[in-house]
């Protein structure tokens, strides 16, 4: 059986981490190993078991240790990145010297010994939990691994799970907007889309072009938002203008909305605006903002996603000094709100989930929410977010994108992570994470995978449009994606989106299939570490706007999961009058600002 899986893995081929579970679970009696992880969770009062078996380590080859090792260690890395904790204990049968040498090697894996900023690989999501524990319980030492016999484990304590009136908690989030103003900011990896609405309604819209994996400092995070929470507290003032005065300020803001008006712009707009005379000093009631990234109580805590690589790579700054300010982005974020206002900021995965619920508890379908929601956002990078069925977010890091899912492809391993060819995450390094299989990296990697051999017409087309680059590195000849002068990757995506429709080919099809497959695989890794109330997936964000390529989708996950239920938070969902409003405009989409509508109703919640 492991021979196959390692064939597979030679040959390029994707090996799930699923397929490896299932595999491995069905070893006879006299063929497994069992490994029971018990993880102290950071509520400390709570801990969460998992049982993982490997194949015997008697008589094994170097590769087939390395790979039941990359499982293990796969295993381990999906349950921190999406739980966090402040301990796991390894339980094992400590007489075996095999097996017991074999789970030595986690703190070495996982970096624990080592200083949190040369902590590589695995070692990435220990810091995220470290700087959660430090946000939560600033009084307890870091994350730490423990092993111990497996003849101390005790059988944990099933509870039972906690359930509100979720219909009521969810609709209550969308009433008394009247004489309220609120800002929604959904804050992604290409792009920042912001909302003012006023007295329940919709009075503007922004968008904000970006590439934050460039920047050097948490600053250049940090005032870009802080901008567009001022033009849209310009934008209120001239809102309660009386009617006939507002036409002197119009024409300027319009300016400073466009998409394309850059930051000294809208400086020099806001400048002019006061110096005019407009009343720049009215205040939102409320900002609810989605970011990319771990989010506890309001503060932004992770510090390792792709947005945040240029900062960590900087070698001229201490980068938890200056990660620190982005932390607290939430004070910042007062100076534009009235005393007392609300700044609400939880992770764009958590937001999606959210969005979803308040729109389908105000359906008045009450088995929609009951049993929690759970929604991935496919877009810049693969986002997460879990509401359960009691109502609450879990103070979890989530980070599913960081999951590893395949521990074959091994070919695509050897190229560099900017590589479009390439398995390796971004920020980690690490082989085989969703982040290069359900988001735009996905799409553009598998079509570097099959374009050259199968559509090399295809190939050609995407260097003719600019969309890829050819430049050399140290291991030879790469291939980019250009994102200066001009960033090609919503083009290019955009592009990747439009071609099933115009060729109608198998090579194409078998892209987004291949998209779906590694959903299903998400879905079944985090029920088997998350247990979540419901197997219903809801997708937000660009991946999911073509309907022929979610068809795709759809075909490809059943080819794993037969009964998946994947659904597109798109115009079907628009139920709440906010909601309703965006679906009517001419300009823009559910698709495009429902997270941003989203964030104005968690403000009010």
């Amino acid at each position: 059986m492991i021979h196959k899986l390692l064939r597979d893995a030679r040959a390029g081929k994707p090996v799930y981490i699923t397929t490896v579970h299932e595999a491995f679970a069905q070893l006879g009696n006299t063929e497994f190993e069992r490994i029971v992880c018990v993880l102290d969770l950071l509520d400390q009062d709570g801990s969460k078991a998992y049982e993982l078996r490997i194949p015997s380590l008697e008589n094994r080859s170097g590769e087939e240790i390395s790979f039941i090792g990359d499982y293990l260690n796969a295993e381990i890395y999906n349950i921190l990145s999406s739980i966090g904790g402040r301990r796991l204990i390894v339980f094992v049968d400590t007489r075996k010297p095999a097996l017991m040498n074999f789970v030595s090697w986690l703190d070495s894996a996982f970096c624990i010994d080592s200083p949190r900023n040369s902590r590589k690989g695995y070692g990435r999501a220990v810091n995220v939990i470290d700087r959660m524990i430090e946000a939560v319980h600033p009084d307890q030492p870091p994350f730490r691994f423990q092993i111990d016999d497996i003849s101390h484990l005790l059988e944990l304590l099933v509870t039972g799970r906690t359930r509100v009136d979720t219909m009521a908690f969810f609709k209550a989030c969308t009433d008394g907007l009247a004489d309220k103003a609120f800002a929604g900011i959904d804050v992604g990896g290409t792009d920042i889309k912001g909302v003012l609405v006023v007295d329940g309604r919709i009075v503007d819209y922004k968008e904000y072009d970006w590439f934050p994996a460039n920047f050097t400092r948490s600053v250049q995070l940090i005032d870009p938002i802080c901008l567009i929470a001022r033009l849209l507290q310009a934008r209120l003032a001239i809102h309660r203008l009386p009617h006939d005065a507002q036409d002197a300020y119009l024409s300027a803001i319009r300016r400073a909305m466009d998409k394309e008006a850059s930051d000294e712009v809208i400086e020099k707009i806001l400048g002019q605006l006061n110096q005019s005379g407009l009343p720049m000093d009215e205040r939102l009631t409320g900002i609810g903002l989605c970011f990319p990234d771990v989010v506890v109580k309001n503060k932004i805590v992770g510090g390792e996603v792709y947005k945040t690589r240029g900062i960590r790579n900087n070698p001229n700054i201490d980068f938890d000094a200056d990660f620190s300010q982005l932390t607290h982005l939430d004070d910042r974020l007062r100076a534009s709100v009235i005393p007392g206002g609300a700044v609400r900021i939880i992770n764009d995965g958590p937001m999606a989930s959210f969005t979803a619920a308040v729109e389908m508890a105000f359906s008045g379908d009450a088995q929609k929410v009951t049993n929690g929601v759970f929604a991935h956002t496919l877009g810049t990078e693969l986002g997460t977010g879990w509401i359960t069925e009691s109502g609450s977010i879990p103070d979890i890091p989530l980070e599913v994108y960081n999951f590893v899912i395949d521990l074959g492809s091994w070919p695509e391993r050897e190229y560099e992570s900017d590589d479009l060819r390439s398995v390796n995450n971004f920020n980690t390094g690490l082989s085989g994470t969703l982040q290069k299989y359900c988001s735009q990296s996905g799409v553009f990697r598998l079509a570097l995978k099959y374009f050259p051999g199968e559509r090399p017409d295809l190939f050609e087309e995407l260097k003719t449009k600019g969309y890829v680059v050819s430049r050399p590195h140290a291991g030879g000849q790469g291939f980019y994606v250009p994102t200066e002068p001009i960033d090609q990757r919503k083009p290019f995506l955009e592009h990747m989106m439009m071609l099933p429709d115009r060729e109608k080919d198998e090579t194409n099809f078998k892209i987004w299939r291949e998209i779906g497959e590694a959903l299903a695989v998400t879905l079944i890794e985090c029920k088997r570490i998350l247990d979540p109330g419901t197997d219903e997936r809801f997708l937000f964000g660009r991946l999911v706007k073509n309907q022929t390529c979610f068809d795709l989708m759809v075909d490809g996950a059943r080819r794993i999961k037969k009964d998946i239920s994947l659904v597109v938070a798109g115009t079907g969902m628009a139920n709440t009058p906010l909601m309703k409003q965006l679906e009517n405009n001419p300009d823009y989409t559910v698709a495009q600002f429902a997270q941003a509508i989203g964030a104005v109703y968690y403000a009010n919640s």
